[in-house]
């Protein structure tokens, strides 16, 4: 009998068959399960998706000078959605671009098992690339160097290895250290509290050595190196260790899962003050906030530790932007006036709990599954606050139509309606736009105002997909928004209703979605952009501020409504629409 889920089957005679395989009798059916590891029904169109099983974290995004391209690198799992640690283990899948719209063909560049036959790694996780400048032992100089948590064969445990690559980044077949760690969870000197968390390693140059940030469960360790093999703590008269109460200054970490994928850039305000930017994965479960991506501002110490000048703020408002990555320099003392941030769309409390599938006869779940936002360029402004910007080429927007002054007496809808019941509203509603079965993938770019001053009255946004649906409550008078979404596809979850419950409320759990604070208030004009894809929305606010939600339908269509209350009898709105391709 073959299963529906990728596991091993036994043959007898000590053979074995990794289902998805096409052979032999019932090769029809091992077929199958191969393509619901390449299916497309949950794939982006206008944005990175795996072409394989399943992706999560940005591995890092690196300028080709020599292509004019991005190397893009993220981890993936051969064994789909709903077996993202499987016996098949991850590796680091590669793909380039020129635009963040169009990328080519995906491969593996960084194997799901290597090295030493005891001491090697059975499975690869995430990690960081820097170039050799001549320090890194056994590495040729000017060879892209991947530095990467690995689960160690022997004892389970997570390790940090490093390969090269001698084809400029493709592959990262030429192990380091006898392909043994690098870095070993079990060297008191090296791990310097020895907590089981000891992944995903961010590797810069400073100040004539190589420094390491790894995360370590509620801390972030830092170590150093003059030849990129040999590691020890970065102070050592003391922990090492960037605590919680530092890279998380002004909120609280009780609650929290562990710190995750933490990135180091050094950024310029327009003043020309240079800062060290700290991004890393976790959520502030004291305030509702889901997993998501942070930054805190702030200089290194004499040890190269990370100190803040500030509080830490969430980078994307969503419950779907993680696992973020950002191009930069592997040199700390080089300084970006922006970089470019790609983060993953999804959620570990729904994405491997079993989204439901519409192949039939195949599995019961989605198995390829993973894409990625869009690109957004960062400044660091000021205030020390970030601003992004939607890195969308003119070039990919086509099909545009334009609409102006729609009103409440002047709507484009099929339906002719002026005024809506709605229920979840504080006053009269009235239909500005409402266009059913639009190609899901989008470009809206809406400017709301009115005429005798500050836009009153609430704004909403709708988009659906069958009966799936992001609905987007926002009142300018105090920049606060409310966001609810649904996903029929996550009610057949392998958890029951939690996943469900968890994409439409949170940690919260309290029937009113996601409550966000967009900083702006008291407008006249107001600047909306929001970029659907067939699994993605995004609403990009004229501050910088970002919200990014996944979705799951896979009917390729959307209906996208806007509604407003006007108790002032002089809101309007200008609209464009754009296809992305």
């Amino acid at each position: 009998m073959v299963t529906k889920r990728c596991k091993v089957l036994s043959l007898g005679l000590g053979a074995t068959l990794l289902l998805g395989t096409s052979i032999g009798m019932g090769s029809q059916q091992y077929h199958a399960l191969a393509e619901s590891l390449t299916s497309d029904e949950h794939a982006q169109k206008a944005h990175l998706t795996t072409s394989h099983g399943w992706s999560n974290d940005l591995q890092t995004i690196v300028w080709n000078e020599a292509q004019h391209y991005y190397d893009i690198y993220f981890l993936h799992s051969a064994d789909g959605a709903t077996e993202p640690f499987g016996h098949q283990g991850q590796d680091w899948y590669h793909t380039t671009t020129s635009d963040f719209v169009h990328y080519t063909e995906q491969s593996s560049a960084l194997a799901a098992k290597g090295g030493d036959a005891q001491e090697g790694w059975t499975s690869a996780w995430t990690g960081s690339i820097v170039t050799n400048d001549g320090s890194i032992t056994g590495a040729p100089q000017g060879a892209k160097v991947a530095y990467f948590t690995g689960i160690r064969k022997t004892d389970q445990k997570q390790n940090i290895y490093a390969a090269y690559s001698d084809d400029d980044g493709k592959n990262f077949n030429h192990v380091l250290n006898d392909g043994k760690p690098v870095a070993d969870i079990n060297d008191s000197d090296t791990v310097a509290g020895r907590h089981s968390d000891f992944r995903d390693p961010n590797v810069f140059y400073w100040k004539g050595k190589m420094m390491m940030y790894v995360a370590e469960g509620s801390e972030i360790g830092v170590y150093q190196s003059k030849d990129g093999l040999s590691w020890s703590k970065a102070d050592q008269e003391g922990k090492s260790k960037i605590e919680s109460g530092s890279f998380f200054q002004g909120r609280s970490w009780e609650g929290n899962s562990p710190v995750e994928c933490p990135v180091i850039e050094t950024m310029s305000t327009p003043s020309g003050q240079a800062k060290q930017v700290l991004f890393f994965g976790a959520k502030d479960a004291s305030s509702g906030e889901t997993t998501g991506t942070y930054y805190i501002v702030g200089h290194l110490d004499d040890n190269g530790l990370f100190v803040p000048d500030k509080d830490v703020s969430r980078l994307d408002q969503g419950s779907d932007y993680y696992g973020a990555n950002f191009t930069g320099s592997d040199h700390i003392d080089t300084v970006n006036n922006s970089i470019k941030s790609l983060g993953w769309v999804g959620n570990w409390n729904y994405f491997t709990n079993g989204v439901h599938s519409d192949q039939e006869a195949n599995s019961a779940y989605a198995q390829r599954l993973g894409s990625y936002s869009s690109a957004r360029s960062l400044s660091l402004q000021n205030d020390l606050t970030i601003k992004q910007n939607l890195e969308l080429p003119q070039s990919s927007l086509t099909n545009t139509e334009s609409y102006s002054n729609i009103s409440k007496d002047n709507p484009i809808s099929e339906k002719g309606e002026k005024w809506v019941d709605r229920q979840d509203t504080n006053g009269d509603v009235y239909g500005l736009y409402d266009i059913p079965n639009q190609y899901a993938t989008k470009y809206y770019n809406l400017t709301f105002s009115n005429s005798k001053g500050n836009y009153f009255g609430r704004i909403y946004l709708d988009i659906w997909q069958g009966s799936d649906y992001v609905r987007f409550n926002y009142d300018p008078s105090n920049g606060k928004y409310n966001v609810k979404q649904y996903a029929a596809e996550l009610n057949n979850a392998m958890n029951g209703q939690t996943a469900s419950s968890y994409y439409y409320n949170g940690l919260l759990g309290n029937g009113n979605g996601y409550i966000a604070d967009s900083g702006l208030t008291n407008q006249q004009s107001i600047n909306l952009q929001i970029v659907t894809d067939n699994s993605s929305v995004e609403f990009i606010f004229p501050n910088g501020q970002t919200y990014t939600v996944s979705r799951f339908n896979t009917s390729q269509k959307q209906d996208f409504k806007i509604f407003t209350e006007d108790p002032t009898d002089a809101n309007s709105v200008d609209i464009q629409i754009s296809d992305i391709q």
